[in-house]
């Protein structure tokens, strides 16, 4: 019983920082605007600088394989394909995908493992 516990405590030792992933990215796409929500309809609550460092903690994703979107296995909410993405800045608000670079986006973008071959 002691081992089955030790061995669950290290696995979620092991996974816990994944979920607490913050990546540095750099504005490229001029100034951009600090939505208050993943979308062009959300307000805008101010401005980020072209060339500034923005920590990241999570970016939206697109469901390639439907014109419409879909909720994805991992429980998030998948754009359509062409679909604009967002990443979050955290607690500050919501950038367009497209507006910024960075290592490791990919890395704080939920994985979906629906559609063909899951």
């Amino acid at each position: 019983m002691r081992k089955a516990v030790l061995t669950a405590l290290a696995l979620i030792a092991a996974t816990a920082p994944a979920y607490a992933l913050t990546i540095t990215a750099r504005v490229s796409g001029g100034n951009i605007a600090v939505h208050s929500g993943p979308g062009g309809d959300y307000p805008i609550l101010g401005r980020v600088a072209d060339g500034s460092e923005i920590p990241i903690d999570h970016c939206t994703q697109t469901d390639s394989d439907s014109a419409f979107g879909s909720w994805g296995d991992a429980g998030y909410p998948l754009g359509g394909a062409g679909a604009t993405q967002w990443c979050r800045i955290p607690d500050q608000g919501w950038v367009r995908r497209s507006g910024i670079v960075g290592r490791g986006l990919v890395n704080v973008t939920p994985p979906d493992f629906s559609g063909p071959g899951w």
